[in-house]
C-alpha cells in the first residue's frame, strides 16, 4: 500500500520541475523577444533619422574631389541640361522599378492594364533615355518575390548596363548622379504605396552616391531619412527636397 504514495512522491517533484523549466523557457523567450523589438524600434527610429555607421560625407569626400576632377573635362562638353536629364531619368527608373516590381511577373496585358497609372512616367523614361543617348531603357524585371526584396542591390548592380552607359556618354560623377535618382526614385513610389508600414530609404547608398556626384550635403540629407507626420505630410516632405535637389541643375 505504500508503493503508490512512494511513485506519487517521486513524481511530484519531477512536475514540479518540468513546470519551472517551462515557465522559465517562456520567460527567457519574452525576454528576448522584447530586447529584440527593443532592438528593432531602436534601429528603425535610427534608420528614420537617417543614421548610419559611417558619415557619407565624410567617408566619400577625398573620392568625390577626384571624381570631380577626372569627370570636368568630359562634362564641358556636355549640354547643360544633361546632369538634370541624368537626374530623371534615374528617378523615373528607381520609381517604376518599384511600382511595377510590386506586381512581380504578370502577363503583358495584365501587365499594361497595371502600368496604366504609370504610363506619364513611361513616357518620360522612354523620352529621357533618347536625349541622353543611352536608349533603350526599362524598369527592373522583377519575377520573383526575392528579385524585388533585393531591388536596392540590384539596382547598385547595374544589370542591364543602364548606369553603365551613363558613365559611357557622361562622366563617372553622372553615374553616381544617376544612382542617386534611381534610390530616390524607389523610395517616393514606395511613400506612394497604401502598406501600412513606413519605407526607410536606403540612407548610406543616398549619401554615398550623393556626395560622389558632387551634390551638397544640405540637399541631400532631407532625403536619406524620413520626417515626422502622417503618411501624407512625409511624402509631401520628400517630395519637396527631391524638387530643391533636383533645382539645383537648370
Amino acid at each position: 500500500m505504500t508503493k503508490p504514495a512512494t511513485n506519487a512522491a517521486q513524481t511530484q517533484p519531477r512536475w514540479r520541475e518540468q513546470r519551472r523549466f517551462v515557465l522559465a523557457t517562456v520567460a527567457i523567450t519574452l525576454l528576448y523577444l522584447g530586447i529584440q523589438e527593443i532592438w528593432m524600434a531602436g534601429a528603425s527610429q535610427l534608420a528614420h533619422q537617417g543614421w548610419t555607421v559611417n558619415d557619407p560625407a565624410q567617408t566619400h569626400a577625398a573620392e568625390a574631389v577626384e571624381i570631380a576632377e577626372k569627370s570636368k573635362p568630359r562634362e564641358a562638353a556636355l549640354d547643360p541640361k544633361f546632369p538634370r536629364r541624368v537626374f530623371q531619368l534615374g528617378f523615373e527608373y528607381g520609381y517604376l522599378s518599384q511600382w511595377l516590381g510590386g506586381y512581380g511577373q504578370q502577363p503583358d496585358d495584365v501587365m499594361a492594364q497595371l502600368s496604366q497609372p504609370v504610363d506619364g512616367h513611361i513616357r518620360h523614361l522612354n523620352e529621357l533615355a533618347d536625349q541622353l543617348g543611352v536608349a533603350p531603357v526599362a524598369r527592373l524585371p522583377v519575377r520573383t518575390a526575392a528579385d524585388f526584396g533585393q531591388l536596392t542591390q540590384r539596382i547598385e548592380e547595374d544589370p542591364a548596363g543602364i548606369a553603365g552607359r551613363i558613365e559611357a556618354v557622361g562622366s563617372l560623377r553622372l553615374r553616381h548622379l544617376f544612382l542617386l535618382a534611381a534610390h530616390l526614385g524607389t523610395e517616393t513610389a514606395a511613400l506612394e504605396s497604401t502598406g501600412d508600414i513606413t519605407p526607410i530609404p536606403a540612407t548610406a547608398l543616398i549619401g554615398m552616391h550623393a556626395t560622389l556626384a558632387g551634390v551638397p550635403e544640405p540637399l541631400w540629407r532631407p532625403l536619406s531619412r524620413i520626417s515626422r507626420g502622417t503618411r501624407d505630410e512625409i511624402r509631401r516632405d520628400y517630395h519637396d527636397a527631391r524638387i530643391k535637389l533636383e533645382s539645383l541643375w537648370p
